[in-house]
């Protein structure tokens, strides 16, 4: 009798659990949520603690990847970050659309979250204390990235929320490179430059925060209003992209093909950056599309730099006003000078330009642009010299300023 009676008392245990587990009781009473399955996008003061939350990004450590519903892009001329390597991709929700627009950024819907993501590639170095990645001048394509070849160190995401205005996030990628961790507080990492030729070179990479995004996304209100996307323009976008897979083609015409551009009359006629790398082009047009990515955010007359002036905007850089472009312009609201040194842009003469002489400068004070470089882009630096050098021939035909 005793074993009958403790085999259905068992039974009656086994039953209870049962009941529990089916309605997500025990332990932890509520429900385990079930994994999304498109990507989520939080507004800034919502972010989750791990990047992996988003859905957007993932790694197991050996590969990162996309959602397949996260498009990956590059642009024609990209902004210089410590010959960082980005993967650039944006989430559009299903059933909207990015406006088409021939100026300015592109008009992007609410709940689009644009992802950037800096690595380098993996080196060795001669200082144990830094650490060790890889200079490289080639940004590669895809929607991967080897991590057996190469370091995650930060991913950056904007997003547009309900009420129509931008807010960034950031997160710094593990030790294990499997996930990354939100950082609002920013953070400085002692790096090793390792280039192909050359000695190494030692730098401290800046990863932002907040504040720091401010200064140069809040394009339109002195670098203290709201944030804006910065590269992400059509004259910017157009150019082929490897999507990998043996898709190869404009990202223009892939957005449009994926029914997330609306009004888009087609590439005839669309604006086009010049690639400042393609040394085919003029160097008035690649120096154009240089300054204007990495100056312009700043350097517009509404933008942070607005006071001096300067403005290097894709539309001002070449017009007939070249005072407003800096030739034969005195700065403003610098005063470090060095001796030589009178004007922004002088024609003919790199070696006088303060233009010139602060992309070449890695000092606090004189560094241009003042935050997002430690170090300096040497191939850039060479080409915009080329520029100025040229100004005083046709077709610019510029004058030397005064001595």
């Amino acid at each position: 009798m005793n074993l009958i009676r403790n085999l259905k008392l068992g039974l009656f245990a086994l039953l209870g659990a049962l009941v529990l587990v089916a309605c997500g009781g025990g332990d932890d009473a509520t429900p385990s949520s079930p994994a999304p399955s498109v990507p989520v996008v939080f507004p800034s003061d919502k972010a989750p603690a791990k990047l992996s939350a988003w859905n957007a990004i993932s790694s197991n450590g050996t590969t990162m990847s996309h959602h397949t519903a996260v498009v990956p892009y590059d642009l024609s001329s990209a902004l210089f970050t410590d010959y960082a390597l980005k993967m650039r991709a944006i989430y559009v929700p299903a059933g909207k659309q990015i406006k088409y627009t021939t100026a300015g950024t592109m008009d992007f819907p609410v709940g689009t979250a644009i992802f950037k993501t800096f690595y380098y590639p993996k080196a060795t170095g001669t200082d144990p204390k830094l650490v060790p990645v890889g200079k490289a001048t080639t940004n590669p394509q895809g929607n991967t990235i080897d991590l057996s070849r190469h370091r995650l160190i930060e991913t950056r995401i904007i997003v547009r929320g309900d009420d129509g205005k931008w807010s960034g996030t950031t997160y710094l990628w593990d030790a294990d490179q499997k996930d990354a961790s939100l950082n609002t507080s920013g953070k400085y990492i002692e790096m090793e430059l390792i280039g192909t030729v050359g000695a190494p070179e030692a730098f401290t990479y800046v990863v932002p925060n907040q504040q720091t995004c401010q200064k140069c996304h809040a394009t339109e209100s002195g670098g203290a209003g709201e944030v804006l996307p910065i590269g992400p323009k059509t004259r910017n976008m157009n150019k082929d992209y490897d999507y990998g897979g043996g898709v190869k083609k404009n990202q223009l015409t892939n957005l449009n093909d994926l029914k997330l551009l609306s009004d888009f009359p087609g590439l005839v006629g669309a604006p086009a950056n010049a690639d400042w790398t393609d040394t085919t082009k003029p160097v008035g047009d690649r120096a154009k599309a240089y300054l204007d990515v990495n100056c312009a955010h700043c350097h517009n007359g509404k933008g942070n730099a607005s006071q001096s002036g300067l403005k290097l905007t894709h539309e001002d850089i070449g017009s007939a006003s070249s005072a407003l472009w800096g030739v034969c312009k005195k700065p403003l609201a610098y005063s470090n000078t060095a001796p030589g040194y009178r004007y922004d842009i002088n024609p003919g003469s790199p070696q006088t330009s303060i233009l010139l002489y602060r992309m070449n400068s890695t000092v606090t004070g004189d560094i241009m642009p003042v935050v997002g470089r430690q170090t300096v882009h040497t191939e850039a630096t060479t080409m915009v010299g080329d520029w100025i050098r040229q100004l005083v021939t046709a077709p610019s035909s510029l004058t030397a300023c005064p001595p």
